[in-house]
């Protein structure tokens, strides 16, 4: 539990430096790597704690042809089915009290793709 409060803490630090309340001054590839990557993978595939929690392959062909950008904005915004999801939209206004315009990941998503 200490562990995780933590830990938590401490995302919340690197966070807060790397996210404002302005849309335009979010990198998506360092929010990405401290709040998505401990279950989605720095590379895209799931982290050992992500593949118990269900996270999918990014780098998946089928995974990637199976999803519109529409339904990836949708599960950055309102979730998926999958219990242990957190929407980023709500981890980000949660943690740093501020709204972002998480469509700025769709193509992060998408970079894990096949080229």
């Amino acid at each position: 539990m200490k562990r995780t409060l933590l830990a938590g803490v401490f995302l919340l630090g690197v966070v807060f430096s790397l996210v404002t309340e302005s849309k335009a001054d979010v990198n998506p590839d360092q929010v990405y790597g401290m709040l998505c990557a401990l279950c989605h993978g720095a590379d895209g595939q799931p982290t050992k704690q992500g593949k118990q929690f269900g996270s999918p392959d990014f780098t998946d062909a089928n995974w990637q042809k199976s999803k519109t950008d529409e339904q990836l904005l949708q599960s950055m915004t309102k979730g998926t089915d999958n219990p242990n999801y957190r929407p980023i939209k709500d981890m980000i206004e949660e943690l740093l009290g501020v709204s972002v315009d998480v469509s700025i990941f769709v193509p992060k998503v998408r970079n894990f793709g096949p080229k």
